[in-house]
């Protein structure tokens, strides 16, 4: 191989590396997006509401970005059905702390929202009509907050973008036109919280826990004789258990959340390692997020051996 192509073997490495490593910074944590509208008068279509078209478009896009690195997006449909808000209204940042207080009470019940932080954004425009043209600038920025730690990561912005639309724009050709830099309000937004929210997305440790507390929702389908076991080990032998809650049975259905500072793939392999000692053959290890299941297609029965007093690594 000569010179020229080693190098560039080693530079695909690194940056797939470097790709790799940036891709699961979120580690799975849950957040809630939420644009403020307290500076736009609602129906004002010379700027971006949060229930525009272009509004909706953003938020969905920051979403992607975020849901990118490893980061759990609470959908816009969850926060309106458990926050009992109206998201289709202008909301200010007031009422995004209202709206994830609401959520986060609901937490112990429903792990999956359990939001450890809250990113807040603004697009203040400000519009300069001309002979011909109306200038339309529009100043994005926001705040990170810590909903475990109760304080703030710290503010971002403003970024600036520019609109030039014709006098006689139309609503539909204005929300057009700030529809097709909503890529990149998107990417910005979620570049500039993700810097923030290193702080509380720690590196684990060589054991797979950090410092980081999530509630993991877990659910075990036709082991109602073996989850005692499985929630033992869990409890017990994991590194980084910090508890259970909310433990449901309802049939062959059992059901809680699993609170710990270890990342989901450990805990997958864990798993993988308690449902082999104990020789159960036909039980899958499902890990999707925050979200764990284990279902066993065969008979509901007693597990053939002992449970393990292993060390888990």
């Amino acid at each position: 191989m000569n010179n020229k192509l080693y190098k560039l073997a080693v530079s695909m490495v690194f940056g797939l590396a470097c790709i790799t490593a940036n891709a699961i910074d979120g580690s799975d944590i849950s957040v809630m997006v939420l644009q403020d509208d307290s500076n736009n008068s609602p129906g004002d279509v010379t700027c971006i509401q949060s229930n525009s078209k272009a509004g909706r478009l953003v938020s969905s896009k920051i979403g992607e970005q975020f849901r990118k690195y490893g980061y759990v997006v609470v959908p816009r449909e969850v926060l309106a059905a458990e926050g009992s808000f109206d998201l289709d209204q202008p909301l200010d940042r007031t009422a995004h702390f209202k709206i994830m207080k609401a959520i986060k009470s609901k937490a112990s019940k429903k792990p999956e929202l359990d939001i450890k932080a809250l990113i807040s954004y603004r697009l203040d425009c400000t519009v300069e009509p001309g002979a011909v043209n109306l200038q339309v600038d529009v100043a994005l920025s926001g705040n990170v907050f810590d909903t475990e730690a109760q304080r703030e990561l710290g503010d971002f912005g403003p970024i600036e973008y520019d609109f030039p639309m014709g006098k006689n724009s139309s609503a539909s050709k204005m929300q057009m036109e700030f529809a097709s830099k909503s890529a990149d309000m998107a990417t910005a937004v979620a570049d500039e919280a993700r810097k923030k929210l290193a702080l509380v997305t720690k590196k684990a440790k060589a054991d797979g826990s950090s410092g980081r507390m999530l509630t993991y929702s877990v659910r075990l389908e036709n082991l109602t004789k073996n989850s005692s076991r499985i929630r033992s080990t869990m409890e017990k032998q994991f590194p980084g258990a910090m508890g259970i809650t909310s433990l449901k049975s309802n049939g062959s259905l059992v059901t809680f959340g699993y609170k710990s500072s270890a990342a989901s793939d450990k805990i997958q392999d864990w798993l993988q390692v308690v449902v082999d000692d104990l020789g159960m053959e036909n039980v899958s290890v499902e890990v999707d997020g925050t979200k764990i299941k284990l279902r066993n297609d065969g008979d509901d029965l007693p597990a053939p051996k002992k449970p393990v007093d292993r060390v888990f690594e």
